[in-house]
């Protein structure tokens, strides 16, 4: 194998070069690459060049017809697509930074959310009174939401029960129903109430580590009942589409049943219930953040009023 030049360690690759680079290993030919990337074949065969000279190594063998891989190039690849990916993530988590900076108010809350939910209506009634302010939302696991109120990461957190840490204050708002989740043909669909025991059946499809607190009392109360739950980890997003494939079961709040696919069927969990918080740090008297919890409160009312077969009000006897 021949270098295409000396290695000059610490020189910093340029993504130019990579993507040059991936588009020639993508076309097996430098003037397809070149249109790809909607550049001029010189150029491109420049960055590539510069590429090799960095990094001491041949990547292409060159010929009329096109360009293959080296061994080398072969072993680059994986490596400059990676490279690419990570250069992706650090521009998003600048910009939601960035985009998050400018807002009014950042409100960390489980996702997804159900369009008529506690969230959606929350944020509506904080924008009218705020005249139309900005909110950002992010989405984090349970075991970070006290985390990022301390480290004011967000201003508040609308979270599934977890007890406060010392300096943040908690407001319980709702409680619904849990339900165990099928595809519209299984045998349970049509159910008015799941066994425990169904849920060991099928693949369990539960996002444990982003909810850890739910699962928490989820598997706890399954124990209690003789079953032992063995959940496939699962991303909360992709958590309804699998099951709605056939790809196994899940459990959700009740809410999560507005607005989705005929295709799944909501069935009723022995006597387990969700309460949804709002929480936020004692000490912070800001204006945004107190109109936020009066819209929670707003928007709590509104739902056990309009859906009580979704939402009721919070019982001081219950600890679900």
């Amino acid at each position: 194998m021949t270098a295409a030049g000396d290695p000059r360690p610490g020189l910093d690759v340029n993504p130019r070069w990579l993507r040059a680079f991936l588009a020639v290993a993508q076309e097996r030919h430098f003037g397809r690459a070149a249109a790809l990337l909607s550049m001029g074949q010189p150029s491109l065969s420049r960055h590539v060049q510069q590429l090799e000279r960095a990094l001491g190594v041949q990547l292409f063998h060159r010929a009329a017809h096109g360009a293959t891989l080296t061994e080398a190039g072969r072993l680059v690849l994986p490596d400059a697509e990676n490279m690419l990916a990570q250069q992706s993530r650090l521009l998003w988590t600048a910009r939601t930074y960035a985009s998050t900076a400018r807002s009014a108010l950042t409100v960390a809350a489980p996702l997804p959310s159900a369009a008529g939910g506690l969230l959606a209506e929350a944020i509506l009634r904080f924008r009218v009174a705020r005249g139309h302010a900005r909110v950002a939302v992010l989405d984090l696991g349970d075991e970070e939401q006290a985390g990022a109120l301390v480290q004011h990461r967000v201003d508040a957190v609308l979270t599934w029960g977890q007890p406060p840490l010392a300096g943040l204050a908690a407001e319980p708002l709702v409680e619904e129903p849990v339900m165990g989740v099928v595809d519209a043909g299984h045998p349970l669909a049509c159910d008015t109430l799941m066994p425990w025991s169904a849920l060991a059946e099928d693949p369990l499809l539960f996002p444990v580590r982003e909810r850890q607190y739910c699962w928490s009392v989820l598997s706890a109360r399954a124990n209690a009942a003789g079953t032992e739950l063995n959940p496939v980890p699962t991303a909360p997003t992709a958590a309804l589409a699998l099951v709605a494939a056939g790809l196994g079961s899940s459990v959700v709040p009740a809410s999560q049943g507005l607005d989705v696919s005929s295709r799944l069927a909501f069935v009723r969990l022995p006597e387990l219930s969700v309460r949804m918080s709002v929480m936020w740090r004692q000490a912070d008297q800001s204006a945004a953040v107190s109109a936020f919890v009066a819209a929670c409160r707003s928007a709590a009312t509104h739902l056990t009023r309009t859906r009580p077969d979704i939402w009721s009000p919070v019982l001081s006897s219950t600890d679900g």
